[in-house]
């Protein structure tokens, strides 16, 4: 007997080993339905995050590309994807067979006393060997499959919406950050300029009081002038150590890493924005990933609901049973048995009742239907709100640019006049100090106007989903 059984689990091993191995192979290619065209579109790879030493010249793209490579979030989303496509792979399996085999052994010892009759007593050793293999095959079901099917695929949209709308809010924050540290760059610069003007004017004034052509409170009040725009020259430099340490940790590189930014900050010309802001919100209804996924959610809480109403109707199936059962007895037990069982047949299944289950799912599922029509309604009002509010700041910055530019450029003639004025003894170092202020004060505007105005671009393009390469 154990040789037979042995026999038996070797052939039942060596019928699941194949289907084993078949079983972690993509059957239904469901990891083609995980998108990767954001990842394309952004980055221009092919997809993998192997990337090469950091460059002497860090650029905008290249810092954008390590950090979707390295950022966890990005990696999550991707994740859920991958999952939210595997459950695509589970719906689909529903309409294919279920085949289960069996083997088991039984071992007892059996023993029937007659007291009155003890000639006819008997008892004995029983074994037992039973092979089983069952088929059943969903072949009607009222749509249900089909709406669990349909509830699968558009959660994977809505997955697939969500992985897009993390790599653009990455890329955004990539950008921010990079522009930022573009910003505190210019900062730094105009700082050390001003503090050298300090310098200049404050050499003027004492040697103007050596002279004794100024009274004490010009050297003073330019000694104050000096040390200030040295404060603020310190400030901004460490602003700047502090901005590139997050790129660096950005990247998965060590905070104290040098960096050298490529570019500066500068308007672009810009012909992606110059429809109406009603083609704007349009576009952003049709393409925004937030949009989608909440969309996406819609259709399939309504599928949720067809499964429900599904779940409550009869289920045609086929079956199939092959089965054999093998006894070895003593011949007080009649001998050895041997019987064989196949059959085939149709099987109705009526759910009649189930404890009002089925009426709740049906309220939970409408219920998850209307808060996912109220999720869209709140999505579709804020990303609209988002984008006018972004619309009118680019509006703004790009007026605010040329203003700007013209108040530097004047600032600084009008510095240069008042130095002339003073260091020929006919200017004061009021007018001087109120000079140096005001030119500093343009630089400080114009660099924040080309920041606002770079980063107003970027949410745009962000509010129509269409935030790239190409809005940079």
């Amino acid at each position: 007997m154990n040789t037979v059984f042995s026999k038996s689990l070797l052939l039942c091993f060596c019928a699941w080993a194949p289907l084993n191995a078949a079983s972690e192979i993509d059957v239904f290619k469901t990891d083609r339905n995980v998108s990767n065209t954001a990842i394309k579109e952004i980055d221009k790879t092919t997809g993998s995050c192997e990337v090469d030493s950091v460059p002497a010249l860090l650029t905008l793209e290249a810092f954008i590309e390590r950090v979707l490579c390295h950022d966890p979030q990005v990696r999550h989303a991707w994740a859920d994807a991958k999952l939210q496509a595997a459950m695509v792979g589970v719906r689909q399996s529903a309409y294919l067979p279920r085949l289960n085999g069996s083997s088991g052994i039984t071992s007892g010892y059996n023993e029937m006393t007659y007291e009155k009759e003890g000639e006819y007593s008997r008892h004995g050793h029983q074994h037992q060997l039973e092979n089983r293999l069952d088929l059943s095959w969903v072949l009607f079901d009222f749509g249900r499959r089909e709406a669990a099917l349909q509830n699968a695929r558009q959660l994977l949209v809505a997955a697939n919406a969500n992985q897009d709308r993390r790599l653009q809010e990455t890329f955004l924050m990539a950008a921010n950050l990079y522009y930022e540290a573009l910003a505190l760059q210019g900062r730094q610069i105009a700082t050390t300029k001003i503090t050298a003007l300090a310098a200049e004017n404050l050499k003027a004034a004492e040697a103007k009081y050596a002279a004794g052509v100024a009274a004490l409170s010009d050297r003073l009040q330019a000694q104050t002038a000096y040390s200030q725009a040295r404060l603020n020259e310190i400030r901004s430099s460490g602003a700047l150590r502090n901005t590139q340490g997050l790129i660096a940790l950005r990247m998965g590189l060590q905070p104290q890493t040098s960096l050298e930014l490529a570019g500066n900050l500068s308007r672009r010309p810009d012909i992606q924005f110059n429809n109406g802001v009603d083609d704007l919100l349009h576009q952003a209804r049709r393409d925004h990933p937030s949009l989608i996924a909440a969309k996406a959610k819609v259709n399939a809480a309504k599928a949720a609901i067809g499964e429900s109403q599904a779940a409550g109707r009869p289920t045609v199936s086929f079956i199939a049973t092959f089965s054999e059962v093998k006894t070895n007895q003593p011949m007080e037990y009649n001998g050895d048995l041997r019987v064989r069982d196949n059959s085939v047949g149709l099987q109705l299944n009526i759910p009649f009742f189930e404890g009002f289950e089925r009426t709740y799912h049906k309220r939970g599922a409408q219920a998850q239907l209307e808060a996912r029509e109220s999720e869209l309604a709140d999505v579709e009002q804020r990303i609209s709100s988002e984008l006018w509010t972004n619309f009118q700041t680019l509006t703004i910055e790009t007026r605010s640019l040329e203003r700007t530019a013209e108040w530097v450029e004047q600032s600084n003639q009008a510095l240069r006049v008042v130095q002339g004025r003073y260091n020929s003894g006919v200017g004061n170092m009021i007018e001087l100090l109120s000079s140096l202020s005001a030119y500093a004060a343009a630089e400080q505007q114009h660099i924040d106007a080309l920041s606002n105005w770079q980063l107003a671009r970027l949410r745009l393009a962000s509010n129509l989903g269409s935030l790239g390469f190409w809005t940079l």
